[in-house]
C-alpha cells in the first residue's frame, strides 16, 4: 500500500468526525442499523482503506472515507434548508450508500474489481448486508426494525447512482434518494474535476485533456 496513492487527510480523525456526524442521527431503528456496521470492526478496517472507485473519483487508500465524510459535512450544512427531509435516512444513508465498495473493490496492490465486485457490484452488496444486520438486530432485540425505515434507507442505496445507465436499479423517488443522491454527484464531479486539472501534465495549457466521466476539457 505504500505504492498506492492515499488520501491526503488523517484517517483516524476523518473516522472520529464521521461517527460524530451520525451520533446525530435520532430514530432507533437508522440508529440501530448503522450502530450495526461500525461495530463490526473487521467491516470498518476495510471502509477505512478502501478507494471510492477504481479510477473515476477518491481512488486513493482513504478514499471512500473522504468521500463518505464530504457528503457527510455537506448533509449537515444543508439539511437545516430543508425540514421536511429526514435528517436520520439522510445520514444513514450517506454512511451506506457506497459501503459495498469495500467488497467490491480490491485494494490490497492495485485497484482492481474482486470477484464479488464483478459479479454483484456495491449497491446489491450493502443492500444485502443491510438485510443482514436487521435480521441481527431483530434476533438479539426481540422487536422488529419499522419496515418504512428499512425500506426508505434500502431506497436510498439502490437509487443514489440517479439513472439506470448509471447502475441504480431505481429512479430516486424521495426526497431523502434525491438529497443523497446529489450530495453524491456534487462531490464526486468536483474531485474529478480538481484531479483532472492536478494531474495535467500541460502547465501551459489553459485546458485539461479529455476528461471521459465529465464528457469535456476541463478549463
Amino acid at each position: 500500500k505504500d505504492f498506492l496513492p492515499h488520501t491526503a487527510h488523517d484517517v483516524e480523525q476523518m473516522w472520529a468526525r464521521t461517527l460524530e456526524i451520525l451520533r446525530q442521527i435520532n430514530h432507533p431503528d437508522s440508529l440501530a442499523i448503522v450502530a450495526a456496521f461500525i461495530h463490526d470492526k473487521e467491516f470498518v478496517g476495510r471502509f477505512k482503506e478502501a478507494p471510492a472507485a477504481r479510477t473515476n473519483h477518491h481512488a486513493f487508500i482513504g478514499g471512500l472515507l473522504e468521500h463518505t465524510l464530504a457528503l457527510l459535512e455537506l448533509a449537515v450544512i444543508i439539511l437545516p434548508r430543508y425540514p421536511r427531509v429526514s435528517s436520520d435516512l439522510v445520514l444513514a444513508g450517506i454512511f451506506l450508500h457506497d459501503a459495498g465498495k469495500t467488497a467490491e473493490l480490491g485494494f490490497a496492490t492495485s485497484f482492481n474489481y474482486t470477484t464479488e465486485g464483478q459479479l454483484l457490484g456495491h449497491i446489491v452488496q450493502v443492500s444485502l448486508w443491510v438485510q443482514e444486520k436487521v435480521r441481527q438486530i431483530e434476533a438479539q432485540s426481540q422487536r422488529l426494525l419499522s419496515r418504512d425505515v428499512v425500506t426508505a434507507l434500502l431506497h436510498i442505496i439502490v437509487a443514489h447512482h440517479g439513472k439506470y445507465e448509471f447502475g441504480s436499479p431505481k429512479l430516486p423517488a424521495t426526497a431523502e434518494a434525491i438529497m443523497v443522491h446529489h450530495l453524491d454527484n456534487l462531490d464526486a464531479k468536483l474531485n474529478m474535476l480538481f484531479g483532472a486539472i492536478d494531474a495535467d501534465p500541460d502547465v501551459t495549457s489553459e485546458w485539461t485533456a479529455w476528461v471521459s466521466a465529465l464528457e469535456t476539457k476541463v478549463y
